[in-house]
């Protein structure tokens, strides 16, 4: 039932994929404590893998049970952990009943078909078949759900790898379920078998690296998140604005396309931190940002300048457009209600409007804008200003 020429050929090449999914599984227990979700999963997956190939590798020296119903059950389950920790990390359901449900049934068919009924035809399929059904799966779900603002290549590789290790597995199940292959040479070292089996190993280790490359590329993410946002409001920190408006204004000089800017400045904000507390005053930036959020459009952004005055870029929009826009959001923060412990609090804010001119830098548009915000609040505070 089992070739020995195999395995000088078969088993180091099971050994060097174990030995890449320990170095991988090491990689993962460090990327762990950074809590990103389905690190856990991926890692339980590589312990399975670790254990799975040396039983698959022994199989004419270890009983049957060992090298064919629980090498096989381990193999089924690093493949339904890989795809419950892909699930986890990008906030899917991980169907993980289903799972365990297939690894049940599988391991009685195996069983069956090992100590009972000794089929080794009807062991591939169930081997093979499950194996390419969830890979199937997990491929589907890298596709269909990568995080936006990602880089695509990670999910896209990750796709292809899983469709690969699933089309390996259905290829196998098919050539010796429908008994076209010798079943007694069925891990012989023949060219089929030592190309099959080498891919699947490349595979497995491979496929673990673009777990620990998503986990990487998740964190990358929000540290650079962390750098440029208000950690409060989530708009862009004075610095991460300041830099994309200047670039905007080079191109806006260049193409001679409009550009508009609008500071923003939360009236008697003091008096709300005082009267209400800090908390309260926190909630009302919160609100506010949201409120800009809802009134500008996706090319728009905001900085936060300091304190309670924020920056609102409009790039490519006329200035009749960006009073439009300031008016909406002025009229907007003027209804918002903001529950207090004391009861509904309102505020209101006073915005200065400047408009990009050819040699304007940054600090000529800040200034005008901050010029405009002083009229309006001069003018009674809750109103709009331009700057002429």
């Amino acid at each position: 039932m089992s070739a020995p020429a195999s395995i000088p050929v078969l088993l180091p090449v099971f050994l060097v994929t174990d030995i890449l999914c320990a170095c991988i599984l090491a990689q993962l227990l460090a990327l762990r404590k950074a809590g990103v979700a389905g690190t856990r999963s991926w890692i339980a997956a590589n312990i399975a893998m670790v254990a799975y190939l040396p039983a698959l590798g022994l199989r004419s020296v270890l009983p049957l049970v060992y090298s064919v119903v629980l090498s096989n059950g381990l193999g089924l389950l690093a493949a339904s952990l890989f795809y419950i920790g892909c699930a986890r990390f990008l906030g899917r359901p991980t169907r993980s009943r289903c799972w365990l449900a297939l690894i049940f049934c599988a391991l009685a068919g195996l069983l069956w078909f090992t100590l009972v009924a000794d089929l080794i035809r009807l062991r591939v399929i169930i081997a093979s078949g499950g194996i390419s059904v969830v890979f199937v799966a997990t491929a589907h779900l890298l596709c269909r759900h990568r995080p936006p603002g990602q880089g695509a290549a990670v999910y896209w590789l990750g796709a292809a790898c899983s469709i690969a290790t699933a089309l390996l597995h259905a290829s196998r199940a098919i050539y010796y379920g429908a008994g076209f292959g010798n079943l007694s040479d069925l891990f012989a070292s023949t060219p089929a078998n030592v190309i099959s089996m080498s891919l699947t190993a490349a595979l497995v280790p491979g496929l673990s690296m673009l777990a620990a490359a998503m986990v990487q590329q998740q964190l990358l993410s929000d540290a650079t998140w962390r750098a440029e946002r208000d950690g409060m409001t989530g708009t862009l920190t004075r610095q991460s604005f300041e830099s994309r408006i200047v670039a905007d204004l080079q191109r806006a000089t260049i193409t001679g396309d409009a550009f508009c800017f609008v500071l923003a400045d939360l009236d008697f904000f003091k008096r709300i931190n005082d009267n209400h507390g800090h908390q309260t005053g926190d909630r009302v930036l919160v609100a506010f940002t949201e409120l800009i959020r809802q009134h500008v459009r996706a090319a728009d952004y905001i900085g936060r300048m300091g304190g309670e005055e924020f920056g609102i870029a409009l790039p490519a929009t006329p200035p009749a457009e960006a009073m439009r826009v300031a008016e909406r959001l002025r009229q907007a923060v003027a209804a918002q209600h903001i529950a207090t412990d004391s009861g509904s609090l309102r505020y209101s804010v006073s915005m200065g409007l400047a408009v990009h001119v050819q040699g304007d830098t940054f600090s000529d548009l800040y200034r005008h804008a901050d010029q405009a915000l002083y009229a309006a609040k001069q003018a009674g505070r809750n109103a709009i200003i331009s700057h002429a």
